[in-house]
């Protein structure tokens, strides 16, 4: 059940999770609450089903204020392909709603997750009252189409460096936290999403995952998808990348 944010004690706080809001004052975000609802969604519930029409479930542009929504899309054999993982801070469903079009994807919450969302009407009032917002908002949507080409790019077939780069992203996005063995990625990557997101078989994901920890050593891969950076530079280098979109 959606609720209101207006009353919300810790309103801002909340809105703080959320770079596009980073710009914006205390009093501004008091005044843009209106436009937002809240929704929990416990572990594997669909939020909104690949080519569901917006004005059939509502125009809606979600942020993720705890947990993460997986973005997936379905073939017609039932084969999964992840687009992306939408984590804490960030925004979905901008697609769908904008043009009126079908949902290219479907988002499910792959753990138990909030989020808050408003609609297109309030989208738009809220963009010409802080048009900082819609500029955050198409500078993010195209390092999306960016990281999307560089780990989905079949004709680059140096799967090695685009496996690297899915670790970097998240490494960058999510953060970590420092063990004794290394640096702990904050979000899990079993095998089986490691190669939907980069568009590679299960079994070679298993394959590469195995050559980066005892050929490269410069990860180490725990159960449940547990990863840990063990030589950040080694895999920088594998990722065939210096840019700090990465890391």
């Amino acid at each position: 059940m959606a609720l209101s944010l207006e009353n919300k004690s810790d309103l801002i706080p909340r809105f703080r999770k959320i770079p596009l809001f980073e710009s914006l004052s205390d009093q501004a975000l008091q005044e843009i609450a209106g436009y937002f609802y809240e929704a929990n969604y416990d572990k594997e519930t669909v939020i909104f089903y690949e080519r569901d029409l917006p004005g059939d479930t509502g125009s809606k542009i979600y942020f993720v204020l705890k947990g993460c929504v997986k973005l997936v899309k379905y073939s017609s054999d039932g084969e999964s392909t992840i687009v992306r993982l939408s984590s804490v801070g960030e925004f979905f469903g901008v697609t769908g709603a904008l043009t009126d079009k079908p949902m290219p994807y479907s988002a499910e919450a792959l753990t138990d997750s909030t989020v808050i969302y408003l609609e297109k009407s309030n989208f738009v009032r809220l963009v010409e009252r802080f048009p900082q917002i819609a500029i955050g908002m198409i500078t993010a949507l195209g390092q999306v189409l960016w990281f999307n080409y560089e780990t989905h790019n079949q004709v680059v077939k140096k799967t090695d460096a685009r496996v690297s780069k899915i670790l970097l992203y998240h490494f960058k996005r999510d953060g970590f936290t420092e063990t004794p063995d290394g640096k702990l990625l904050n979000i899990q990557l079993p095998h089986d999403y490691i190669a939907s997101m980069t568009g590679i078989a299960y079994e070679e994901s298993v394959r590469i995952i195995s050559r980066l920890k005892k050929m490269y050593g410069c990860i180490n891969y725990l159960r449940g998808g547990k990863i840990v950076i063990t030589n950040l530079e080694q895999l920088s280098e594998i990722a065939q990348t210096e840019d700090a979109f990465f890391y």
